[in-house]
């Protein structure tokens, strides 16, 4: 060191530089550090934070050697330096190792931080990615509840229209199930059917209320087979055994293999249609056959009376011979029975005058015609149960051709009894529709519905030989419609009031109720 003064600047420079050295280091290890503070993910900054710190480890082994060994030296003991000098110039090396390791280990690092960043955007994609899928499935189910809501909505306002035309309609509408059995029914069809309430034929099987088991038949293979039925025509039975006639429009209820579960129908009461519609028919064909009637009488009028008149003259020229007089009163006898009988098809056909049309009680012409046939009714032990509404309006008619109605009327009932029975009158006001209704019932054995569509039709009659002509109800039937009004006939009655006095047949005679001056 003596003989090295001239290298005195070197050494000073040694000294220095190597505290520069550890200061410089000291320097980088703090800018690094707030570097990694900045990013602490990036790899890079993390690389020269533990480079500096390597660095700085170099730095503080390197340049305390050489401060220590100056020290030392300067001072008297080299021989300390001499042991220290292998473990400082060891620690050099560990120091520079370790900053070449962390050299070589960056690339290895910056992969492995590389896949782990991949990694980790991946995930932060996918994060994303759900936490989008998770708004956009948010905004689906906010709008699914609306949705939802709106449906909801328009299925309530469905489910009241319909149940609104299920329980308005005048029609008869009905579901039945797998098992034919009437599932449900609308009020209108409970009514129809003349039960009061809707549990008294729910459960009921259909086919029991087809008043033709045929026609069961026929509607049930072809709902089967087809799928649904337009305008069948069919006859339902009602609660008192009356019948309804129907036209049902069905569709059959299907499951997934095509089998049949059910049916829904709607029925609509066609009956008093069809009453109408047979009625017309009835009355065309009764006023053909009063216009024949009407030419036939008149021809046969002529010789009728000729024959009626000589034999008069004949029976006055053998009054002495017992054997010819009885022939001719058998002759006149037949004879005027034949002219009563043109008498009758003459009033059928209304070719006869008229009598003067005026305002009549309805009560008191029943009674005047009870008075004559009561006595003939009471012979044969059957007695007239009255039923007479109070303060009845009057009725314009002809009164001599309004009693015939109800002497036929009369007559018919006694027929129909024989013998012991009731005959039923009742009289009746409907203020709504200004009618007065004459009812005339009896006990007798009824009407068979094969023939109470023809009891109207002219010399149609279940009476026996020689009992009747058979234009008894016709001739009534035309003068009660010259009157406006209308005959009607129910067997069984359906008036429960009837049903109770035990009537089995009801004629209805309805009458338009209005002044004198109402039919100039």
């Amino acid at each position: 060191m003596n003989q090295g003064l001239p290298l005195l600047p070197l050494y000073l420079v040694d000294f220095f530089g190597a505290g520069l050295m550890i200061v410089l280091s000291l320097l980088a290890v703090r800018q690094a550090r707030r570097l990694t503070r900045l990013d602490p993910e990036s790899v890079l900054w993390a690389y020269l934070f533990w480079l500096s710190i390597a660095m700085v480890a170099f730095a503080l082994s390197r340049s305390v050697g050489h401060i220590l060994r100056f020290v030392l030296v300067l001072t008297g003991f080299p021989s300390v330096w001499q042991t220290l000098a292998p473990y400082s110039g060891g620690f050099n090396s560990l120091a520079f190792a370790a900053v070449a390791a962390l050299t070589f280990s960056f690339y290895n690092m910056h992969r492995v931080f590389a896949r782990i960043r991949e990694d980790a955007d991946k995930l932060a994609a996918a994060h994303r990615e759900l936490g989008n899928a998770h708004a956009d499935l948010h905004k689906l189910n906010q709008h699914l509840e609306d949705r939802v809501t709106v449906r909801t909505l328009e299925l309530t306002l469905s489910e009241q229209k319909f149940r609104r035309l299920f329980e308005g309609s005048k029609d008869m509408i009905f579901f039945c199930d797998t098992t034919g059995r009437v599932s449900d029914i609308n009020d209108s069809g409970v009514e129809l059917l003349g039960y009061e309430h809707r549990r008294e034929v729910v459960g009921k099987p259909l086919a029991t209320l087809f008043a033709d088991e045929e026609k069961w038949s026929q509607y049930y293979c072809k709902l089967n087979s087809v799928g649904h039925i337009m305008d069948f025509e069919v006859e339902f039975l009602r609660r008192d055994g009356s019948r309804l006639y129907m036209m049902i429009t069905a569709s059959a209820i299907l499951d997934a293999n095509r089998n049949l579960q059910g049916c829904e129908a709607i029925a609509k009461d066609m009956t008093r249609f069809r009453e109408v519609t047979e009625r017309l028919i009835q009355s065309e064909n009764m006023a053909s056959v009063g216009q024949l009637a009407a030419g036939v009488a008149h021809e046969i009028n002529t010789p009728l009376g000729i024959i009626l008149g000589y034999t008069q003259l004949l029976k006055e020229d053998f009054e002495q011979q017992p054997e010819v007089f009885d022939t001719l009163q058998i002759v006149e006898k037949q004879t005027k029975i034949c002219k009563r009988i043109v008498a009758d098809l003459l009033k059928f056909s209304r070719h006869t005058t008229s009598g003067e049309m005026t305002s009549s009680s309805v009560n008191h012409c029943i009674e005047e015609v009870l008075s004559v046939v009561e006595h003939s009714l009471n012979m044969d032990h059957i007695y007239v149960q009255r039923e007479f509404a109070d303060n009845l309006p009057e009725v314009v008619v002809d009164r001599e051709r309004m009693r015939q109605v109800l002497v036929n009327m009369f007559t018919n009932a006694h027929h129909a009894i024989g013998a012991e029975g009731i005959v039923g009158v009742w009289s009746r006001y409907n203020e709504s529709c200004r009618e007065m209704e004459i009812i005339i019932g009896d006990t007798g054995s009824g009407i068979e519905p094969t023939v109470i569509g023809r009891i109207f039709d002219p010399f149609f009659t279940t009476k026996g030989v020689g009992t009747g002509t058979g234009l008894g109800l016709s001739v009534s039937f035309g003068i009660i419609k010259d009157f406006g009004g209308r005959i009607e006939v129910q067997s069984p009655p359906r008036d429960p009031e009837l049903v109770e006095a035990g009537m089995h047949t009801a004629f209805h005679i309805v009458l338009p109720v209005e002044t004198a001056g109402d039919t100039g």
